[in-house]
């Protein structure tokens, strides 16, 4: 649920004085598995270049597109090697040639988002059964987003949630149409850009508003 937010809030971002901020292993794949069969080796090495994509492209529908339909049915030809991660949950690691698999995309004629890119300050919202929580810089719930971003290529920085910024990181502000509060609260952690989420859990499914 997190990286579907992620990248579908990243559309709709609050944009702050530009810094950007490096993405390392972007070239780099983790997909869980469920045991090393070949064909779910095959079902995780066609995930990894989906993910792959889309975290250089940033395009969704260059997913799906016939663009790309001959790295789907052979992987093989941009990957430089691949191994496992013992879980859990268990994950097929891929490692894409960058030369290879640039030249691919080109192919296909797709554009390739670089590896500079803005920083992200997530103001993440959580309510549950549990209560309401602002996530912070440190906490457990901070690691599922984080791994979120970085599956999807996008360098996340998360404010540090004290009682100030709890104070601002409500649902009425992280919902509303004015972005001075945040912007303010924001400015000491130099992200370029902000993306305020609000989510919630029904039945034991998230949805979440953003903006």
């Amino acid at each position: 649920r997190f990286s579907r937010i992620l990248l579908i809030g990243c559309l709709s971002l609050i944009s702050l004085p530009s810094l950007a901020e490096t993405v390392s292993n972007l070239y780099q794949v983790r997909e869980p598995v469920n045991g090393q069969s070949p064909d779910e080796r095959t079902r995780a090495t066609q995930a990894a270049v989906e993910t792959l994509v889309l975290r250089l492209t940033g395009d969704a529908k260059a997913v799906q597109g016939s663009a790309i339909a001959a790295l789907r049915k052979d992987p093989q030809q941009i990957i430089s090697q691949f191994g496992y991660e013992a879980g859990p949950p268990e994950t097929l690691l891929v490692d894409f040639d960058p030369a290879t698999t640039d030249r691919a995309l080109h192919d296909a004629g797709l554009s390739i988002w670089g590896s500079n890119r803005p920083s992200i300050l997530g103001w993440w919202l959580n309510d549950s059964v549990e209560g309401s929580n602002l996530v912070g810089d440190g906490q457990a719930a901070a690691e599922p987003l984080r791994q979120a971003a970085q599956h999807r290529g996008l360098p996340l920085r998360l404010p540090l949630a004290d009682l100030s910024e709890q104070g601002i990181g409500n649902a009425k502000t992280l919902e509303g149409t004015d972005p001075a509060p945040l912007k303010e609260a924001s400015e000491r952690y130099g992200a370029d850009a902000i993306l305020a989420v609000h989510a919630r859990e029904d039945g034991g499914q998230w949805q979440g508003k953003w903006r």
